[in-house]
């Protein structure tokens, strides 16, 4: 079970890092720079999201040993 919630939660960062570089290059081509921030904000997010999950799951095996 642990390790299905560790695949989740990375399927759904990069899920969330698509959907942020689509909009990185829409404010580029728009030239919108609240939009810009956004996107970059949500690229963070994304990362760490997956920094989050990497590290749920290194606790989880550290606890099993």
């Amino acid at each position: 079970m642990k390790k299905l919630r560790g695949i989740l939660g990375v399927a759904g960062s990069v899920f969330g890092a698509v959907s942020a570089v689509k909009s990185l290059q829409t404010a580029r081509q728009d030239k919108d720079k609240l939009l810009l921030v956004n996107a970059a904000a949500s690229i963070l997010t994304a990362i760490t999201g997956v920094l989050l999950t990497i590290r749920s799951v290194r606790a989880d095996k550290d606890g099993e040993k």
